[in-house]
């Protein structure tokens, strides 16, 4: 059997999946179902959900020495580029922002925001150290650039004139099984298992400065102070936090919501759709997105959301209510906004559906593979 053309690096999913390994996991399934050719996946040993295999991915298993991000950041810099010239591949995928600095084939590389030289006060020093190195190094030398959203290909143009024209808008998919729940046993199930409240507004994501979730539980409070017709109201966050959390318990006490704010902690993706059914809107107020996968998410599933300008406020349109994301009393109203709205929900979803179809893994998967081409007809 020939070499396989394009290669691809999925060393990444080796956690909980946020929204990077969720992206980068949904395009190999993607291409497994509708590639129009193979392409070779270097992914670790063990994944949190299983990397398909079909015969248009070729999935090459890297055992690392260590489950360090550190060990996999010295193998993709070091090993991958003698794997590449091993199995000659004419081209490789980088999906997460970096690539190796010696690779012998041109790259694509995905960015999916840069918040490290935009918001470098929300980000670990381990991640600045370690972007602020690789990352606009990656992106001059990159072939093509793809980005999620047109309000990142601005920022990318705007930083890195010299690669404006190599930058493709080439959306995610939303996965086929985030859709509306309607099972009652389905949502009792997952309502029990995480000991959800009658009536709650969600937030997904890492729970990171970034997320603004300060400002959100002080828009919390003042959304229950305001009408006391809503002293059934939740608030329940459904992430991890790691290093970078918000510490949240004392600002919580100091508002007198810490009995009703749940820190569910990283919520597997089989119960998402069913949690987004469940809750009465999303809230999902941050200082700025480059995609905003929840919010697409969310609204696959029927959910109301509320976001900010950015890529979350592009993918929803209409069908969301925006707010300032510095301003408290701003995030207030369009969450009352969302929560007062006398529609009925399913009708109110329609709305949402509508913007779903710019976001669809075959259309992914069909404009990626002409990108590669492009590439590496461009490059010999």
């Amino acid at each position: 059997m020939p070499h396989p053309r394009f290669a691809y690096n999925a060393l990444t999913l080796r956690k909980a999946y946020s929204g990077v390994e969720n992206t980068i996991h949904g395009f190999i399934r993607a291409w497994a179902a509708h590639g129009p050719e193979v392409l070779r996946v270097y992914a670790p040993v063990r994944t949190p959900l299983p990397v398909p295999e079909s015969s248009q991915v070729d999935v090459c298993a890297v055992r690392l020495p260590t489950s360090s991000r550190l060990a996999r950041i010295v193998w993709e810099h070091t090993r991958l580029p003698r794997r590449l010239r091993q199995d000659q591949a004419a081209l490789l995928h980088a999906p997460a922002y970096i690539a190796p600095m010696a690779s012998p084939c041109p790259v694509v590389l995905t960015v999916h925001d840069l918040h490290v030289l935009t918001h470098p006060d929300c980000c670990t020093f381990e991640n600045r150290l370690y972007y602020r190195l690789f990352l606009p190094r990656s992106i001059r030398r990159a072939a093509a650039i793809i980005v999620y959203s047109e309000h990142i290909r601005r920022i990318v143009a705007a930083r890195y004139p010299e690669q404006a024209n190599r930058i493709a808008l080439i959306p995610p998919g939303v996965d086929p099984d985030l859709a509306p729940v309607s099972d009652p046993a389905r949502l009792d199930a997952v309502r029990a298992a995480w000991r959800l409240p009658g009536r709650f507004i969600l937030f997904v994501g890492d729970l990171a400065p970034r997320k603004n979730l300060p400002r959100l539980l002080e828009a919390f409070a003042r959304l229950i102070a305001e009408q006391p017709d809503r002293s059934d109201l939740h608030l329940v966050l459904a992430g991890e936090g790691g290093r970078n959390r918000v510490p949240m318990d004392a600002l919580c006490a100091r508002l007198g919501v810490a009995d009703r704010v749940h820190a569910l902690g990283y919520v597997p993706r089989a119960d998402l759709p069913a949690l987004y059914s469940l809750a009465a809107v999303l809230a999902f107020p941050s200082l700025d997105e480059g995609f905003g996968l929840p919010a697409l998410e969310a609204l696959a599933c029927g959910c109301p959301v509320v976001c900010t300008p950015g890529g979350a406020s592009e993918i929803c349109g209409p069908a969301a209510a925006c707010c300032d994301p510095l301003d408290t009393a701003s995030i207030t109203r369009a969450l009352a906004r969302q929560l007062d709205d006398p529609l009925p929900r399913p009708a109110r979803a329609e709305a949402g559906f509508a913007r779903l179809a710019r976001y669809a893994w075959p259309t992914c998967v069909a404009a990626t593979a002409a990108l590669y081409r492009d590439v590496c007809a461009r490059n010999g």
